[in-house]
């Protein structure tokens, strides 16, 4: 199998050659194109994992300020036109050229209350968002309308399929009548361009903020349009085996982010890996981590250790 068949063949839980496995974490926002993809090669090559997921190291070009609550009408974000899309594109270009067509690479995308809160701030946003949020749901299907542009355009610049930070869906920030006015239809707005072209594909990702000690309502994200699901179940409680039940789709996962494959050793990192595969099993599941992995001084060989743990495992 080469790694894109198998990896889809995990998204449509049919059996594989070897489980696969994917890893990611952040890079300098400021590397150009040729760094930004010398470093995602770099990360697939040294560790021979399955898939290239593109990192979303920059700010979405969103225009506008918020003094008061008419504003939010008045916010967009730039178009594909761009610079700020035009480097993102540019990498997608140059890693397909590199990867070739062998392997699916996703582009990283958050969502457009994700966008909101970086670009004005979080205490803004929900600030607005519990006093006007007529106003800001109207700001944030501008925003919406703008990023499905851009995830068609990643998708049609090579991209096969969008990686989608799902977030704000954290314990004590909206109830879930709230949420599903201001964040959902938002987030559906993105992962249907994917959900509705053909050969295209969405990773969803569920995502908490530390303020919120990152737990999120894990439950709230089952009918969204996905191919694999990814959450942190250090941090949630919320085990692979239940996800599979509840999400009925194939899972990807089950790694500590901040543990083993961020500290190691190497024989902690095996035997991390082949507990999750015993419990879960090798059918429908892609390892990876709770979200990126962090710490200073990532080690790729202790990512390549976790990556052949999981090609290595046998039952």
């Amino acid at each position: 199998m080469t790694k894109k068949e198998r990896v889809l063949a995990v998204f449509h839980n049919k059996k594989v050659d070897y489980v696969p496995a994917g890893f990611w974490f952040h890079y300098n926002a400021d590397d150009t194109v040729q760094e930004t993809i010398d470093e995602h090669l770099k990360l697939y090559r040294e560790t021979g994992m399955d898939l290239i997921k593109i990192m979303q190291d920059y700010m979405y070009p969103v225009e506008g300020n918020i003094t008061c609550a008419d504003d939010w009408y008045h916010i967009s974000v730039k178009d594909t036109s761009s610079e700020e899309f035009k480097k993102m594109s540019d990498v997608i270009h140059g890693i397909r050229k590199e990867a070739g067509n062998d392997v699916l690479i996703f582009q990283t995308m958050y969502g457009p209350t994700k966008a909101a809160s970086i670009a004005f701030g979080d205490d803004v946003l929900m600030k607005y968002a519990k006093e006007s949020p007529k106003a800001v749901k109207a700001g944030l299907e501008i925003l919406a309308e703008g990023l499905q542009k851009w995830a068609r355009a990643f998708l049609e610049d090579g991209a096969d399929g969008i990686y989608y930070s799902a977030q704000f869906s954290e314990n004590g920030r909206f109830t879930k009548e709230q949420w599903e006015d201001l964040v959902k239809p938002f987030d559906l707005m993105i992962l249907n361009v994917a959900d509705t072209m053909s050969d295209r594909y969405n990773i969803l990702h569920i995502c908490g903020e530390p303020e919120y000690e990152f737990h999120t309502s894990i439950d709230w994200f089952t009918d969204y349009p996905a191919d694999i699901v990814n959450w942190s179940v250090k941090d949630n409680g919320y085990p692979l085996k239940k996800g599979r039940a509840v999400f009925q789709k194939a899972i990807l996962g089950g790694m500590d982010n901040k543990g083993n494959i961020a500290k190691g050793p190497k024989e902690s990192i095996a035997d991390e890996v082949h507990g999750i595969l015993d419990a879960f099993g090798s059918l429908g599941i892609m390892i990876g981590a709770d979200c990126t992995v962090q710490g200073e001084n990532i080690r790729l060989d202790y990512i390549k250790t976790a990556v052949d743990a999981a090609h290595n495992y046998k039952k």
